[in-house]
């Protein structure tokens, strides 16, 4: 009996091992060819890249490659060749224009392509209606003028950022992201909402700071939010006394802080 207790407990052992090996974030080319089957997850983030490292194709396994803060000028189309590949990052590169034709990457559920001289990044935006597996996408800090209709096909988005950019509206079936949870519209140029916005039935954290907004609309109590940052909105000075809000930034505005606590209770968070 103590044998088999030896041998069963050796193999958990050996079979946590090879997981924890599986999972292992690899840091450089010559560390990940080394065992380039065991490869799910490489970072080559900062490393002056133009094009991608020779050898890199026989990473078969890939499910993470981070390429962030790099010299890319376009996007590799040598990574549609990871058929496995969830997870991309890109942003803080000097990227101008993606591919016409996303849909070899259709496969990625998380994609950063933040703070990049996108020359048309609305256009760009538009080719990411081929990813519709996407959940996660940040295009913030590219100077993005409008929200196009087109992104609206990414209906398992989760977590949307566009800050920093220009954006006046929102499109009016805002809604069909029926499963956003997060949105951030930081330093934009947004002041209304359509009335599809008040039916998102998923959004619970919103980031609306360093916009112009003197008030915000009494419609925002049909959202089920608890997170909101509003701060940096120097003319706002009115809320709607949110329902089940759990933290508030209103730094920076001239919102009353005494009123909002009782309008919120004792349980929601207020930074100010």
């Amino acid at each position: 009996m103590r044998k088999i207790f030896y041998l069963v407990a050796f193999i958990l052992v050996v079979l946590g091992g090879q997981a924890q090996k599986k999972d292992k974030l690899y840091t450089s080319m010559e560390q990940a060819l080394k065992e380039p089957a065991q490869v799910t997850m490489l970072s080559l983030k900062g490393q002056g890249l133009k094009t991608l490292p020779a050898g890199i194709d026989k990473l078969v396994n890939l499910e993470m490659l981070d390429l962030s803060s790099n010299a890319f000028t376009s996007v590799p189309m040598q990574l549609t060749k990871f058929t496995k590949l969830k997870i991309l990052y890109l942003n803080n590169n000097a990227i101008s224009a993606l591919p016409a034709d996303m849909s070899g990457l259709k496969g990625l559920t998380i994609l950063r392509l933040d703070v990049n001289p996108f020359a048309n990044p609305v256009a760009e935006l538009k080719k990411l209606s081929a990813l519709t597996n996407l959940s996660t996408l940040n295009f913030s800090a590219n100077k993005t003028s409008a929200f196009p209709e087109e992104l609206l096909k990414l209906t398992n988005l989760t977590d949307l950022d566009l800050g920093y950019g220009s954006i006046k509206l929102l499109p009016a079936g805002i809604d069909k992201l029926k499963n956003l949870k997060r949105l951030v519209l930081t330093k934009n140029l947004i002041t209304t909402f359509p009335s599809a916005f008040y039916n998102l039935p998923k959004l619970e954290n919103l980031d609306l700071s360093y916009c112009d907004f003197k008030a915000l609309p009494p419609e925002f109590v049909n959202l089920h939010l608890n997170v909101i940052d509003v701060s940096y909105n120097k003319n706002l000075a009115a809320i709607p006394p949110f329902k089940d809000m759990r933290y508030i930034n209103i730094k920076n505005t001239k919102v009353d802080v005494e009123k909002l606590k009782w309008a919120l209770g004792e349980g929601c968070v207020i930074l100010n």
